[in-house]
């Protein structure tokens, strides 16, 4: 090994990779868990034991304090209110300020509230509505009156003091608002005469009382009532195990994608140590002429892989958790916190797994050329070295095989896609469709030497045309050896297909769900009342819109396009349904196929004809191409019918239809578009504040539609693909070691070879030109077809999770695939460099004469 030390370096470094991998995932799950517990114990400041659900009411929660043990008691229960300031407003939910002190948040500023008005809010809340200590906001609430009917009221406030966000996302029990109880049972609409009902309750020990003592001393009080009793940390860790429930699913992903790079690291130790012992046969065979038995040379060769796994995984193992160390003090300084753990936790299993994987891989990657060490014949020794055969074939047994894992994979892939297509469970059609693709893919990791050759040959040919006497030697040298350019280049292909595939993915998810948002939602957005659909006669009116709102709606930067509609309440006649009421929505017909993106829903939208939406059609009882009849207030006609999938609950006719019919009807609708160039959440934020500063009070305008949901799904699903391309580079990366370890090894292999090269005129250029061009040959033919692959898996993987809900839009993201195949070829040409440099130093005399 130290005569080798610099061969072995490549090797070395995939798998500090893949084990750095390995243990940075492995803490991730145990930090996400602590940070969790940090997180959720937050919104219980000091507690010791909380009881949830069962019946908690003011007489228990007295009981409570009087039972040995308590220091105090509090009980939660919330509130729903609306706080304007400004013109500004936030929904938020309230609940009573606690009577003991230590649950008390600490406040960042004034004090909590010492009577009735007065409140105490949250950071984010006061940054938004502009408030501060000593500020007024008006609440607004529906209380239950004496007449048995709830009724909308405003209060005057006092915001006596904030509480920092503690950014305890992961537990919504925290209120943004504590209030004093009598102002919060009135919000509530308690009457005075009557008790609230806890949804939780805390309690503090006394000094000298654990929390386990505690929890057993109101267990038989609390449990009479349904309730679970926990003590703080149980209560943490419970909903901790709810929320992370995910988590496990996405470490089992990760453990994936680890799993992944293990296998990239162990092609990349596979074909350095089969290099390593070709280089040695002479040597090997020289040691059994003096007695050396083929075990003792397995032996050996297996003890260099354990040295080398071992080191390298101990030198991983440090590096990940290094990087996860990293990353929690660079998140420390982003998110300003305090649930954030100050350590990185470390449990044995992280360092252990890592260790033990690493070394078997290295192990198990070594036993191939381990058992090609033994079969070196002692007189080999004495023979000359003879150059390697320029083509072999694969066995018939491998092309079988390969043949039959293809088939049986893609017979499951199919399989898959049929059966959720046509209504069957998702779950099984995944399961059948996953296990689809791995046999596939095995198939194709196995028969490699027979798919990845006769591509490198064919782009090696094109190449020998246009790239002269380099490219010409460069193609040839990529075939001398089938197996170990098929294996260089499947490491590569690993990591491409799983790019690939996401990408491909992603982009027809995204394009399916446009499609579907297209349809969902008619329009970007849409202010106004909801239709109500079908309904008994006496429905309330849809509020009309107010002349300033039309106008602070339309003035909006990013609006491109403004379509007003008028809505009416009509009841309905058809030959299956009579008595009816339906939402009635007239519209000028050009001017809303301007805005609609479903244009062709409302191709038939014309004079004496009613588009109806599909969700309509059974409750009002017609059919495409039939008749219904309308009447507003004595006024009636009759309509063609023309069914659509229509996102809108109403009947659609165009606006002279309407006002023929109904001439009192108001404008209380919008349909508008934005500019493609628009920020979507900007614009409709801005809309809304814009409403919001001049509607009435007493006036809420809904603001609707696609492009703030289709702007969500974009990022999640962009956010989502970079992540994950971010974890399969470690594979690629892994990958292009490989690649570069290949070469360098082969100039070492190929030392006379180049020598004589150089002899006969071959320049330094042109040498260090052939081996970039067979670098980015093998780069080259892993990443396309990988990115073909990718392709195929990603499409059916689409397929298999939408298409039993959506029409599913298939799609591929070419400059994305042409990017994945610019890095790879690029790399392919960047891992040369170093073993082209090394071959062209040679002078031909010294390498003619080498050994």
């Amino acid at each position: 090994m130290r005569a080798n030390v610099g061969r072995l370096v490549a090797a070395g470094v995939a798998i500090v990779i893949a084990t750095a991998f390995v243990t940075a995932t492995l803490l991730s799950t145990s930090l996400i868990e602590r940070t969790a517990y940090n997180a959720i114990l937050t919104a219980y400041p000091n507690a010791d034991v909380i009881a949830t659900q069962g019946i908690l009411t003011p007489d228990v929660l007295e009981q409570v304090r009087a039972t040995s043990g308590v220091a105090g008691a509090d009980g939660r229960y919330r509130a729903s209110v609306v706080l304007n300031a400004g013109g500004q407003s936030d929904y938020q939910m309230a609940a009573p300020t606690p009577q003991t002190s230590e649950l008390r948040l600490q406040l960042a500023d004034g004090t909590y509230p010492d009577g009735p008005g007065e409140i105490v809010i949250s950071e984010p809340i006061a940054e938004r509505l502009d408030a501060r200590a000593g500020s007024t906001l008006d609440i607004e609430v529906d209380v239950w009156t004496s007449d048995d009917t709830w009724e909308r009221q405003t209060e005057t406030v006092t915001v006596s003091g904030i509480f920092p966000d503690p950014g305890a996302a992961f537990d919504a029990d925290l209120p943004g608002v504590f209030a004093e109880q009598g102002d919060l049972n009135r919000w509530s609409g308690i009457p005075d005469d009557a008790e609230p009902t806890y949804h939780l309750l805390m309690a503090v020990a006394e000094p000298g009382t654990s929390a386990g003592e505690l929890r057993r001393s109101l267990e038989p009080l609390l449990r009479e009532n349904g309730s679970v009793v926990r003590t703080a940390d149980e209560y943490a860790e419970a909903v901790t195990a709810d929320f992370t429930a995910d988590t496990y699913l996405l470490a089992a992903v990760l453990m994936g994608f680890g799993a992944v790079a293990m296998f990239a690291a162990g092609m990349v130790i596979s074909n350095t140590f089969a290099v390593l012992v070709a280089q040695r046969t002479r040597q090997l065979a020289l040691l059994r002429c003096v007695g050396a038995t083929r075990k003792q040379v397995r032996r050996g060769v297996l003890a260099e892989a354990a040295t080398l796994g071992i080191g390298a995984s101990v030198l991983g193992i440090a590096t990940g958790i290094s990087l996860a160390q990293a990353t929690l003090a660079i998140l420390g300084r982003v998110f300003d916190v305090t649930w954030l753990p100050t350590g990185v936790p470390v449990p044995m299993f992280a360092a252990i797994i890592p260790l033990v994987v690493g070394t078997l891989v290295t192990i198990l990657a070594a036993l191939s050329p381990a058992r090609a060490a033994t079969q070196v014949a002692p007189l080999a020794a004495l023979r000359p070295s003879v150059p390697p055969a320029c083509r072999s074939r694969a066995s018939a047994r491998r092309m079988l095989v390969t043949a039959g894992l293809l088939l049986a994979g893609g017979a499951l892939l199919a399989v898959g896609v049929v059966f959720t297509t046509y209504g069957g469970d998702v779950s099984a059609g995944l399961i059948v469709g996953m296990a689809g693709g791995a046999v596939s893919f095995l198939g194709v990791i196995v028969g490699a030497v027979v798919i990845i050759p006769p591509v490198v040959a064919a782009v090696g040919r094109v190449l020998a045309r246009q790239g002269g006497v380099p490219a010409r030697i460069a193609a040839v040298n990529a075939m001398r050896h089938p197996r170990r350019t098929a294996s260089t280049a499947a490491a590569l292909l690993i990591g491409v297909t799983l790019v690939a595939m996401m990408s491909v993915g992603a982009a027809s998810a995204q394009a399916t769900l446009d499609d579907e948002l297209d349809e969902r939602y008619a329009v970007d957005v849409s202010v106004g009342d909801e239709p109500f659909g079908v309904s008994e006669p006496g429905m309330a009116v849809p509020t009309p819109l107010q002349p300033q709102v039309v106008d602070a709606a339309t003035t909006v930067a990013g609006i491109s396009t403004a379509v007003p509609l008028h809505g009416a309440h009509a009841e309905v006649a058809t030959p299956h349904a009579t008595g009816l009421v339906v939402s009635v929505l007239g519209v000028d017909p050009g001017a809303a196929r301007g805005v609609v993106r479903a244009e062709e829903e409302l191709a038939a939208l014309a004079p004496g004809t009613a588009v109806v939406p599909e969700t309509l059609v059974s409750e009002l009882g017609v059919e495409d191409g039939g008749t219904m009849t309308l009447a507003v207030n004595g006024r009636s006609a009759e309509f063609d019918v023309q069914v659509a999938r229509f996102p809108e609950y109403a009947v659609i006719v165009t606006g002279d239809d309407l006002m023929s019919l109904a001439p009192d009807a108001e404008l209380n609708r919008l349909w508008m578009a934005l500019d493609p160039s628009a920020d979507p959440e900007t614009v409709i934020r801005e809309i809304q504040n814009s409403i919001s500063q001049v509607a009435s009070t007493d006036t809420a305008v809904p603001v609707l539609g696609a492009a703030a949901e289709r702007s969500e799904i974009s990022r999640v699903l962009d956010t989502m693909l970079a992540v994950v391309t971010a974890l399969l580079a470690v594979a690629v990366l892994i990958a292009l070691i490989g690649v570069s370890n290949t070469l360098s090894l082969s100039v070492i292999e190929r030392t006379r070879e180049s020598a004589t090269m150089r002899a006969l005129g071959l320049t330094r250029r042109q040498l260090r030109s052939m081996l970039a061009i067979e670098g980015m040959i093998v780069a080259g033919v892993g990443a396309l077809v990988g990115i073909a692959l990718g392709a195929v898996y990603g499409w059916l993987g689409t397929l298999t999770t939408l298409g039993t809900v959506w029409d599913t839009t298939l799609t591929v993201p070419w400059p994305r695939l042409g990017v994945i195949l610019l890095v790879a070829v690029l790399a392919g040409l960047v891992a040369s460099v170093l073993p082209g440099r090394r071959a062209a130093k040679a002078a031909p005399v010294a390498a003619l004469a080498a050994e």
